[in-house]
């Protein structure tokens, strides 16, 4: 029972230190042209780029700041995303996938990105569960886009 007890004070403690640690991320933005922008967070940078009608985008970072980066977004430009290309898997890159297919965006990645994402896998000895449906990169491509 005690072992129990420890175990539960452990996951609470850790759970509000994650919480903090997402509370405090910031996104910033950095413009490199007129239409060329790059969005800094937490894990891999974000590429946008401007269009006439709409916002193309490179990767997301993770889901819990899909908000925050859509806010950014939203003070450089009131276009939508319409496209957005995941890099390669990892969450840090693919994380708020669904969030930005529920507001309407195409995700493109190579077809490995859809497979990886497809399956569960082993990163750091921990199984990290396959991605849903709705994060899934819905066109992707082999050797050339």
């Amino acid at each position: 029972m005690k072992a129990l007890q420890l175990i539960l004070i452990i996951f609470f403690f850790n759970s509000l230190n994650l919480l903090s640690q997402e509370k405090e991320v910031k996104i910033t933005t950095e413009k490199l042209t007129d239409r060329v922008y790059v969005l800094k967070g937490q894990g891999g940078n974000i590429g946008l780029f401007i269009g006439n009608n709409s916002v193309f985008m490179i990767d997301d970072q993770f889901a819990p700041l899909s908000k925050k980066i859509q806010a950014a977004i939203k003070k450089i430009t009131d276009k939508p995303v319409t496209y957005l290309i995941n890099t390669h898997w990892h969450g840090d890159h693919t994380g708020g996938n669904a969030n930005f297919q529920k507001e309407g965006a195409i995700i493109v990645s190579h077809e490995n990105v859809r497979k990886r994402m497809s399956v569960d896998q082993v990163v750091r000895g921990e199984v990290r569960s396959a991605s849903p449906k709705e994060a899934l990169p819905v066109i992707t491509f082999s050797e050339n886009m």
